[in-house]
C-alpha cells in the first residue's frame, strides 16, 4: 500500500481564489479574442477566414451528432446490462415478476425508451412501458413474420443492432418507431433478446430541445436521404404516418429548406466528411445546412444536419476588424466587469461549497436556502438546490441517518440474513391516558416520548425501524454490522431508564402523572433490507426474532406490573452481552405469549 507523503497531502489542499481566477481568465479571453480578430484582418487572407467559418461548423454539426448519439449510447448501454445480468445468472429470464422489476428500473433510467421488452425464443413478450400516465407491463406473442425472422436473426448474430423503422398502429403508441435488439445467451444457449423501442416523435422532441436551446438552428436526422427520422416539427407527431408510409420525404415534412437540400451541389472540404449547402427562398430568405452520414445507428445509414442562419457565415472582413477593435476599446472595462461577475459568481459557489459539505456530513439542521442570483444557471443552481433541500428535511424526517448514509453511499441494501439485537418499547395504559387527553396533547406527548427514546437509541448507533402507536421498534446490527450489537441494545436501555426518570421527575413538579414503561429486548437472526411493494419500500427486519421481542416486552406486564420501567433480556441476548453484565438479574424461563418452548429471562436493574 502507498503511503501518502504529507507533502503531497499539502500540495492537494493548496487552493486559489475563484473570483481572482475568473477575472484574469475573462480579460485575458477578451485580450486574445481581439488580438485573435485583428491578426487575421491584417495578416490573414480571406481563405483563412473561411477556413474558421468552417472549422466552427464542423464544431457545431459535431456537438449535434454528440447530443444525438447521447440518446442512443446509454439504450445500448442499458441492454447490454442486462444482457449481460441474464448470461451471469443474476436475472432469470424466466422469473416474470424480477425481469419485469429490473426491466422497469432501466426504463426509469433511459427517458427516451417508450417500451423495453423481453422477446423469449418460443416468442412470448413481456415488457413495460411509459407514457404520461405512468408505467404499466405487458405480455403479447409474436404473430409476424418479421418479427421471428428478428428473433432468428439475434439468436443467429448474438451481437446488438438495431432494426428497421416500422410503424406501431397501438392507440398508446401510434408512430413510427426503432427498435436496438439485444441477443441474451444464458449458459451458451440463447435466451431471448431485450429490445428496446424509441418513438420518432420522442427522437424529435429531443431535437427540439436542442434547437430551442440554440435559437436560429434546426437539427435533424434523414433516414437515408429522402425521408426524415427526427425533425422538430415531429415533435408532436406527424399525420401522415402509417404501416405503409412509415416516415415523411423530405417535401411532406413541411420545412421549405429541406425540401430543396439535395437541389443544389454541395460544398465539400478535404479534411471532413461533411457537406455546406445553401439554400436561398428569396433575397433575404436562405439558410446553410450542414451535413454528415453516419453508420451505425440503424440499418439505413443516417445523415445528421443541422440548419443554420445564412447571415451568420456571411459576415464581412470588416465586422471582424470593427470587433476587434471594440474589443481592445473596452479591454480596460472588461477587467473591471471581470473582478464584479467574479464576485457575483463565485458568493453563491461558495455559499452552495458550505451546504455541500453539510450534506456530506449529513447535518441537515446547519442547511440554509440559498439566495437566488443574477445568472440564470446560478439562479436555477440556487433553485434546484432550495427544492432538494425541501426533500432532505423530509428524509430526514422519515429515514433514519444511518440509512440515509447508506443510500448515498450507494450501500448495497439487498435482503440478506443477519443476527441482530432487536427492542420494543411499549407506554403502559397509553390507551386510558389517551382518551382523557386532546388530539394535541397526545401528539405533543408522544413526539416528547418518542424524542427522549430516539436520542437514547440512536446514540447508540441503533436503527429505529417503526413507531407503532407510542410503541417503538429498533435494532443493531444493520444495515451496518456491530459486533457489539447486543451491548449497544443494553446500553440504550440503561440510558432510557435514565431518560424516564429524568422526565417524570418533571412530570410530577408539574402535576402530572409518571409515564411507566416496558422495554423487550431479544437476539436473533432476521431476514434484513428493502421489504414494500413496487416503488415503494422501507429498510426493515422480519423473523420469528421480532415476534419473539414483542412477547418479550409484553412478558413486563406479569413481571414487575407496578414498576416505573421494567426492562427483560433475553437469554440469547445475555450470552452475547460482552460488557459487565454482573447486576443483570436471572427471572428463570419462561413461555412467551403465542410460543411452546421458554425462554430464559433477565431482568435489567432501572438503577
Amino acid at each position: 500500500m502507498q503511503i501518502t507523503k504529507p507533502a503531497d497531502a499539502e500540495k492537494r489542499t493548496r487552493t486559489i481564489r475563484l473570483s481572482r481566477t475568473l477575472a484574469i481568465v475573462m480579460a485575458a479571453l477578451v485580450a486574445l479574442t481581439a488580438a485573435v480578430i485583428l491578426s487575421v484582418v491584417w495578416f490573414m487572407s480571406a481563405g483563412t477566414t473561411r477556413d474558421l467559418l468552417v472549422q466552427s461548423a464542423h464544431l457545431g454539426l459535431e456537438a449535434v451528432q454528440t447530443q444525438i448519439g447521447s440518446r442512443f449510447s446509454p439504450v445500448e448501454d442499458q441492454l447490454a446490462f442486462l444482457a449481460r445480468e441474464v448470461g451471469a445468472g443474476r436475472l432469470d429470464p424466466t422469473d416474470t415478476l424480477e425481469l419485469e422489476r429490473v426491466m422497469t428500473g432501466a426504463l426509469a433510467a433511459t427517458p427516451q425508451v417508450r417500451v423495453l421488452s423481453f422477446v423469449r425464443p418460443n416468442g412470448e413478450i413481456l415488457g413495460v412501458t411509459q407514457g404520461p400516465k405512468g408505467v404499466f407491463s405487458f405480455a403479447d406473442k409474436v404473430t409476424s413474420d418479421n418479427e421471428r425472422s428478428e428473433i432468428e436473426e439475434a439468436r443467429r448474430s448474438g451481437t446488438p443492432h438495431w432494426g428497421p423503422v416500422y410503424f406501431v398502429p397501438d392507440p398508446a403508441i401510434r408512430t413510427s418507431v426503432a427498435n436496438l435488439q439485444q441477443p441474451a445467451n444464458l449458459g451458451g444457449e440463447f435466451a431471448g433478446m431485450f429490445r428496446a423501442t424509441i418513438t420518432v416523435d420522442a427522437m424529435s422532441d429531443f431535437l427540439r430541445q436542442i434547437a430551442l436551446s440554440n435559437p436560429g438552428t434546426t437539427p435533424f436526422v434523414l433516414y437515408g436521404r429522402d425521408q426524415v427520422l427526427a425533425h422538430p416539427l415531429m415533435a408532436a407527431g406527424h399525420p401522415l404516418l402509417s404501416a405503409e408510409h412509415r416516415l415523411p420525404t423530405l417535401d411532406e415534412l413541411g420545412d421549405p429548406y429541406l425540401a430543396e437540400l439535395w437541389k443544389g451541389p454541395p460544398e465539400t472540404f478535404d479534411d471532413t466528411d461533411m457537406e455546406v449547402r445553401a439554400v436561398k427562398l428569396g433575397r433575404d430568405d436562405g439558410r446553410v445546412i450542414l451535413t454528415r452520414e453516419i453508420r451505425g445507428y440503424a440499418s439505413a445509414p443516417l445523415i445528421i444536419g443541422v440548419e443554420v442562419p445564412i447571415e451568420s457565415v456571411e459576415k464581412p472582413v470588416w465586422d471582424l476588424l470593427r470587433a476587434g477593435l471594440a474589443g481592445l476599446a473596452v479591454l480596460f472595462v472588461a477587467i473591471v466587469i471581470a473582478w464584479i461577475v467574479g464576485r457575483l459568481i463565485v458568493r453563491p459557489v461558495t455559499s452552495m461549497a458550505r451546504e455541500v459539505r453539510a450534506v456530506g456530513m449529513l447535518d441537515f439542521a446547519a442547511l440554509r436556502p440559498l439566495p437566488g442570483s443574477l445568472f440564470t444557471e446560478l439562479n436555477e443552481q440556487a433553485k434546484a438546490y432550495n427544492t432538494m433541500l425541501t426533500g432532505l428535511r423530509w428524509l430526514e424526517t422519515y429515514v433514519p441517518k444511518k440509512l440515509v448514509r447508506h443510500l448515498i453511499g450507494s450501500e448495497d441494501l439487498a435482503s440478506t440474513q443477519r443476527v441482530v439485537t432487536i427492542m420494543f418499547t411499549d407506554v403502559v395504559d397509553f390507551t386510558a391516558t389517551a382518551e382523557k387527553t386532546s388530539a394535541g396533547d397526545v401528539a405533543a406527548l408522544l413526539n416528547s416520548h418518542f424524542d427522549l427514546l430516539g436520542h437514547c437509541i440512536e446514540g447508540e448507533g441503533g436503527t429505529i425501524d417503526k413507531f407503532i402507536g407510542d410503541c417503538v421498534m429498533a435494532f443493531w446490527g444493520a444495515p451496518d454490522a456491530q459486533k457489539d450489537h447486543a451491548d449497544r441494545a443494553v446500553r440504550a436501555a440503561r440510558g432510557i431508564a435514565r431518560a424516564i426518570a429524568k422526565d417524570n421527575a418533571e412530570r410530577q413538579r408539574q402535576g402530572l402523572p409518571p409515564l411507566r414503561l416496558r422495554i423487550g429486548i431479544h437476539s436473533g437472526p432476521v431476514v434484513a433490507g428493502n421489504i414494500g411493494m413496487t416503488g415503494r419500500s422501507a429498510y426493515t427486519i422480519v423473523g420469528d426474532t421480532v415476534n419473539a421481542c414483542n412477547r418479550l416486552e409484553q412478558l413486563g406486564k406479569a413481571v414487575a406490573p407496578g414498576e416505573e420501567v421494567v426492562m427483560l433480556l433475553s437469554g440469547e441476548t445475555f450470552d452475547l452481552v460482552a460488557e459487565d453484565r454482573s447486576d443483570l438479574i436471572p427471572l428463570g424461563k419462561h413461555c412467551l405469549a403465542g410460543r411452546t418452548e421458554h425462554t430464559e429471562i433477565y431482568r435489567l436493574p432501572t438503577v
